[in-house]
């Protein structure tokens, strides 16, 4: 049986708190069904697959499953109800997620890997029982009273159910619950922002590289594979600068990686300016890659890797190497490595099905080189350029924002979840 170190299973709390076990803090729980794949009456399912790491539902992908019409009548979710992943968790993650209902949904039930658990509202506010929950989860505290077998995780009902958590009488608890509120509000607010922003960028990447800068061009050229203005240079990327190949030193000479050089591997390229590196290399290790050492602001291009990862770009920020899995590129006089850059984020599906190699995993570096590419001249490669260095720059800023938000979410769970930060009356409504 589980037995506590401190207080309560989240730490110490002040003196005029109490303790008290998950159980006695609801009225009602009770677990999901899946259904059938067809039957009577269709039913919205919500699955451990519709949780995300920060509370919130995904509601874009909830299952359709069938059941009889008596038994779909008993569903539905109440407004305050706290959804429990009982089952699931993976090798890094551990189970428990939690999920806040928000709004009334009748109709709608969850999976059985799913719990739910109703809070007593004359005892708890049920946000700040949900953040009590989830802390659990973040901090990997869950790992105690789980048990994993070899496909999932799953929770020692009992054990959870008998966790002391921190309960401070329940104005407190809301003032609690309303203080997380508005960080997750600015966290939206700035997620927001920035998906707006990542539009502004894909709608500059396609005006900037298939119509040149606005006003300049008079005429433009469509065909299946490209749209570019007229009076830009119809060529190949063979013939715009200089391709290496990368390597790997052989792995028994341990001093070739007991260097400093940067070591790019093909899972560390993806669209942004490399500065370090997972390995490094010695001089004598980088001599036994084809491409040796790439200057500043040279152009990967990941030909190798599973998923997502081939056709993805980056932009050295520093002197490296790399291995055979990542192509190099430097322009001729003329050519503008960064402008390169983005005509390859720009075609990232177009280069990934023109240059298809030999198996699903890998570009062919021979119709890599051969891709068609429009070049506008050397000025405008750089006006083009400049916007969309903006706008990258915009959305680092606003993913940096996002980041200390998150972290400053994470400070104030524990400290205020604990008693480690009091919220005075009438310092925030509730």
């Amino acid at each position: 049986m589980l037995t506590h170190r401190f207080k309560t299973i989240l730490g110490d709390i002040p003196a005029d708190w109490q303790a008290k076990p998950i159980k006695a803090l609801i009225t009602e729980q009770f677990a999901g069904d899946w259904g059938d794949d067809d039957g009577e009456t269709a039913v919205s399912v919500m699955r451990s697959t519709n949780f995300t790491n920060d509370g919130q539902i995904n509601m874009g992908d909830v299952a359709t499953r069938y059941f009889p019409q008596e038994k779909a009548e008993q569903f539905g979710l109440k407004k305050g109800d706290l959804l429990v992943e009982r089952s699931g968790g993976g090798p890094d993650q551990p189970v428990g997620r939690i999920g806040f209902i928000d709004q009334e949904m009748p109709g709608a039930t969850v999976s059985n890997f799913v719990q739910v658990l109703r809070p007593d509202p004359d005892k708890v506010d049920a946000t700040f029982l949900g953040w009590a929950l989830f802390e659990l989860q973040r901090t990997g505290i869950i790992e105690r009273v789980q048990q994993q077998s070899t496909q999932m995780r799953n929770l020692n009902w009992r054990d959870y159910q008998r966790l002391l958590l921190p309960w401070p009488e329940i104005e407190e608890q809301r003032r609690i619950a309303a203080a997380l509120k508005l960080v997750d509000a600015a966290i939206n607010t700035a997620r927001a922002e920035l998906d707006a922003t990542r539009e502004i960028k894909r709608s500059l990447l396609c005006g900037l590289l298939e119509r040149g800068l606005p006003g300049q061009h008079s005429e433009i050229v469509e065909t299946k594979q490209l749209t570019y203005p007229a009076d830009w240079k119809l060529t190949k990327l063979k013939k715009c600068g200089v391709w290496s190949a990368g390597g790997t030193p052989d792995r028994e000479t341990v001093s070739y990686y007991e260097g400093a050089i940067p070591w790019v591997k093909s899972g560390e390229v993806n669209y942004s300016t490399i500065t370090e590196t997972e390995e490094h290399l010695s001089d004598e290790g980088a001599n036994q890659t084809t491409c040796g050492v790439l200057p500043i602001g040279t152009l990967l291009i990941a030909m190798y890797g599973a998923g997502v990862t081939r056709g993805r770009v980056a932009l050295l920020g520093v002197e490296a190497s790399t291995n055979q899995a990542v192509a190099s590129f430097n322009g001729h006089e003329g050519v503008e490595n960064e402008f390169i850059y983005y005509w390859f984020e720009r075609n990232y599906q177009r280069v990934r099905a023109w240059a298809a190699g030999s198996n699903q995993d890998n570009l062919s570096g021979f119709l890599l080189k051969s891709l068609p590419i429009a070049m506008p001249d050397h000025d405008e490669q750089i006006e083009i350029v400049k916007p969309l260095k903006a706008a990258d720059a915009a959305i680092r800023a606003v993913d940096q924002r996002i980041e200390s938000l998150q972290r400053m979410k994470c400070s104030l769970l524990q400290n205020l979840l604990t008693g480690k930060i009091r919220i005075p009356e009438g310092i925030i409504h509730a």
